[in-house]
């Protein structure tokens, strides 16, 4: 057997232990060809930080400059289920707002806040979908929004906040017991040359929780003519390399980070070119890159499993506003 090829091979099935016709057989795992044999150099490291239980889905990952904490919360459960992590010590800390904040599912740090969306629940209480504006040292909470002309929203998946204050959110068909779609927006993030990448996840059917792979797993691009709410120009920006992307964000320079399954893609702004992927490993590899935030030249992930971060980025991902 070629030496170079052997340890690309895996063990053969049950089946092909015994060979009569004097056949020659080989067969390859996926896993094996996860990276090309040989040397290169990588600036960046990953880590899994925290561990939780594979089964436990982690959202709304939003790093605080303030206090030099990333906040994040464990979806589908109530209050209590929302974290800070000291990035210095890795000291996780349990935390619950003034009044309590109901399932936390996307986050945003602007002018010295964070701006939580909620996909409502609350265990019976009647919570509706909220943006909720947080105090990060206090952690009391303020409700901005919460319907539209007396009407509730379905539930709130991600948001994001442009140079002009101007709130971005994406009202989603995973909304805790409410009402369904078609289709489904998931995670926004927008440009500072007005573009708006919205992903929608139609192969994702909110509930009962089904995936259904003929179904639109596409990451939109939309012109917004410096921030104005019609939208423009719609278009396929791009696919995932694996999945379906959920969590999006920009960085300073324009280049796109998408959570999707086992990993991040990086993706070129101008022609939508998939630059590479940094793989998070650990916890449930179909869906551990959920939600992202970016601190300096460090990514931080949360997803099904935990907590990871990418240190010694490059790029710097923390943008001017």
């Amino acid at each position: 057997m070629n030496s170079t090829l052997s340890p690309l091979l895996s063990p053969l099935p049950a089946g092909f232990s015994t060979n009569t016709s004097g056949s020659i057989w080989g067969w390859y795992n996926t896993k094996n060809l996860a990276v090309l044999p040989g040397n290169f150099n990588r600036t960046s490291k990953v880590e899994h930080i925290i561990s939780f239980p594979p089964d436990t889905n982690h959202e709304a990952a939003c790093f605080v400059e303030a206090t030099n904490q990333l906040f994040f919360a464990a979806w589908g459960f109530d209050h209590s289920w929302q974290y800070v992590l000291d990035v210095d010590t890795n000291e996780l800390h349990n935390i619950t707002t003034d009044p309590p904040t109901w399932n936390a599912h996307g986050c945003v740090y602007y002018n010295g806040s964070l701006h939580v969306a909620t996909d409502g629940g609350g265990a019976g209480a009647g919570y509706h979908a909220s943006i909720v504006k947080i105090d990060p040292k206090t952690l009391k909470a303020e409700t901005l929004l919460n319907n539209f002309y007396q009407q509730p929203f379905l539930g709130f998946n991600d948001l994001d906040i442009d140079p002009n204050g101007n709130i971005w959110i994406t009202d989603s068909i995973s909304a805790w017991w409410v009402f369904q779609t078609k289709g489904n927006a998931n995670g926004i993030a927008f440009a500072e040359d007005g573009t708006l990448y919205v992903d929608s996840t139609g192969i994702s059917s909110g509930r009962p929780n089904v995936k259904d792979p003929f179904k639109t797993r596409a990451l939109l691009a939309y012109d917004t003519r410096d921030g104005q709410p019609q939208l423009r120009n719609e278009r396929l920006f791009s696919n995932s390399i694996s999945y379906y992307c959920d969590g999006v964000r920009v960085s300073r320079n324009g280049l796109v980070f998408c959570g999707a399954g086992d990993g991040i893609d990086v993706i070129e702004p101008k022609n939508g070119i998939t630059l590479g992927r940094i793989r998070t490993g650990g916890g449930d590899p179909i869906d551990a890159a959920v939600n992202l935030a970016f601190d300096g030249h460090t990514l931080w992930v949360v997803g099904h499993g935990g907590v990871w971060k990418a240190s010694g980025i490059n790029e710097l991902l923390t943008r001017k506003w």
